[in-house]
């Protein structure tokens, strides 16, 4: 159950509209709405030049999870940084270690895109999103 790779970054940000559109025209990177969630115009996945969505973008103020509590000011700079995606392999060996372990997670299955995920936070607090491909 390795650890494949970094996957993406996920930035939450206070001014979507103008981050997309940075993106877009700026550094020329495809943005397109999330898959699975193609009416949200508060979500957005930028794509490098080879197809990889490697940065993952939101507003400051949606919250990802019922849990999630948001900050009273929106976040900046690096504090904008949500979570870091990885890329692994081996899902249920994965969840049984976290379990074993007694971590807290939470489990995302994206059917569209043939995704299952596990959110677990390190000792930090840091948020890691452990993405692995069905089948």
């Amino acid at each position: 159950m390795p650890v494949l790779g970094l996957n993406h970054v996920n930035v939450r940000t206070p001014d979507f509209k103008r981050t997309l559109e940075f993106l877009r025209d700026a550094l020329g990177m495809t943005v397109t709405p999330v898959p699975e969630h193609e009416s949200n115009d508060q979500a957005a996945w930028a794509y490098d030049d080879t197809g990889v969505p490697v940065l993952h973008l939101a507003s400051a103020d949606v919250a990802y999870s019922p849990d999630e509590v948001l900050p009273a000011e929106p976040p900046r700079g690096s504090g904008a940084v949500h979570h870091i995606a990885l890329t692994c392999a081996g899902f249920e060996a994965m969840r049984s270690r976290l379990t074993a372990l007694s971590l807290s997670f939470r489990e995302n299955h994206m059917a569209k895109t043939g995704l299952r995920q596990l959110f677990v936070k390190d000792p930090s607090g840091i948020l890691l999103e452990l993405n692995f491909r069905d089948g």
